[in-house]
């Protein structure tokens, strides 16, 4: 057994430590601002004489594109960066000892202007909840579209928020999705954390370890839908982070069954099956090992593949649209977007570099920790990357953007349960009774 996999509370201490990092990043960035939902923010603006301002933070060109109508612009870099030597003398007549509700397309820039704003002790500054998207996702079922809920465009003309008639086709694929696919694999996970409780080996403890942290975060899915119609930003974040570490002990799991039961590298004294490749082992002889070099060249490799989402731009979508007799919303949010392809691969790469250091500079048996480092980074990684590679070819069309991670992830769980059942005999022991 790897040591740190051995000490549970160690690895549960790991666990809740990465996990808490980002949601106290946000907290200090942005999540202390005073804020409203926007059923509260549209109840504030419809009072008969409400002296009220909706204040939309985004650049000009944003704005008079497209905004709410009824609503104001104050872009977010002039209440950043105000003409010098004016200071609070900038901000404008109309705002002051007023109360504002600021808006942008996230809610992230609209928050930070309320903090500076507070500062400056003038104007009573709410900012938004999740901003355009949230305000999309809490809009009245259409034909309804009165006051707030209209958008203007350049032309002056006004029309609802954006509404996408779903294809019978699409229609059909959210139910199976939501009513088969995902039911079912949720359901299967769960069977195999209990099959695999007491696994003692490596590769099946962090399978299950893997499986459990999917199953907790897809409980968390469910619950933000049917709990909070998909909007609370706290329990997305719950959900992501259960993928993320299901894709880092899967990838430990993969790595430790290969070591233990196909290469034999870890084994002393047991020959390496990559020793024909090799011609010359460090069990053996004084050389350098082959697979270790190439744990080497790979690490620095996932490193530069931690750039590909980090050049990636956020694209924020909300809509509204029918799924069957069901007024849906679908949106894929920037502030989730900012921890799939910003947050997750600089912790990639913080991670792979830790294991490449303890590969270079470790004397004793640096491949093991390394191993461990290594899938933690690879956790990371591949959730940003399968994240972005699933929302760009769907980034205006959510529905199939949901319907493939779902059917992903129902192959991801029927491919560990395949496995178990293809070499039961070898991996479970079938046939001695006992669990290896």
């Amino acid at each position: 057994m790897i040591p740190f996999l051995s000490r549970k509370p160690l690895l549960i201490l790991a666990i809740f430590a990465a996990g808490a990092l980002p949601p106290l990043g946000y907290y200090l960035a942005v999540g202390r601002a005073p804020g409203v939902s926007v059923r509260e923010a549209a109840r504030m603006l419809s009072e008969a004489h409400s002296a009220d301002f909706l204040v939309d933070v985004r650049e000009r060109r944003e704005f008079d594109a497209n905004h709410l109508d009824g609503a104001v612009n104050w872009p977010y870099e002039e209440i950043r960066n105000p003409p010098a030597g004016q200071g609070a003398a900038a901000i404008p007549e109309q705002f002051r000892g007023k109360t504002i509700l600021l808006i942008c397309q996230s809610g992230i820039q609209s928050a930070r202007a309320a903090m500076l704003l507070r500062e400056t002790g003038l104007v009573q500054a709410i900012s938004v909840r999740g901003g355009m998207a949230n305000w999309v996702a809490g809009a009245p079922e259409p034909p309804a579209g009165a006051g707030f809920f209209r958008m203007r465009n350049a032309a002056g003309d006004t029309t609802g928020l954006p509404f996408r008639e779903s294809s019978r086709t699409e229609q059909w694929a959210a139910l199976a999705m939501f009513w088969a696919i995902k039911p079912f694999y949720v359901v299967l996970s769960l069977v195999l954390v209990g099959f695999l409780w007491r696994a003692k080996s490596p590769d099946l403890a962090a399978l299950r370890w893997g499986l459990a942290s999917f199953f907790a975060g897809e409980a968390f899915c469910y619950a933000n839908f049917f709990l909070c119609r998909s909007g609370s930003p706290l329990l997305e974040y719950l959900h992501s982070f259960g993928m993320v570490l299901s894709f880092a002990f899967a990838a430990f799991a993969l790595f430790e069954g290969m070591d233990r039961r196909l290469i034999r590298y870890s084994a002393p004294s047991e020959r390496c099956a990559a020793l024909g490749l090799c011609r010359a082992c460090p069990k053996y002889t004084d050389a350098p090992c082959g697979l270790k070099r190439l744990f080497l060249f790979l690490t620095p490799a996932c490193i530069v593949l931690c750039f590909i989402p980090l050049a990636a731009v956020p694209y924020s979508v909300s809509y509204n649209t029918r799924v069957m007799w069901v007024f849906l919303n679908y949106s894929n949010p920037v502030l989730y977007q900012l921890f799939e392809i910003r947050c997750c691969p600089f912790f990639a790469i913080g991670l792979f570099a830790a294991a490449f250091a303890v590969l270079l500079f470790k004397k004793h048996d640096p491949v093991s920790p390394a191993k461990v480092i290594f899938s933690a980074g690879a956790g990371f990684l591949g959730f940003s990357l399968f994240r972005l590679f699933l929302s760009s070819p769907y980034r205006d069309n959510i529905v199939w953007f949901t319907f493939w991670e779902e059917v992903t992830e129902l192959i991801y769980v029927c491919g560990a349960a395949y496995v178990l059942w293809l070499f039961r005999a070898s991996l479970l022991g079938a046939g001695k009774g006992r669990i290896q």
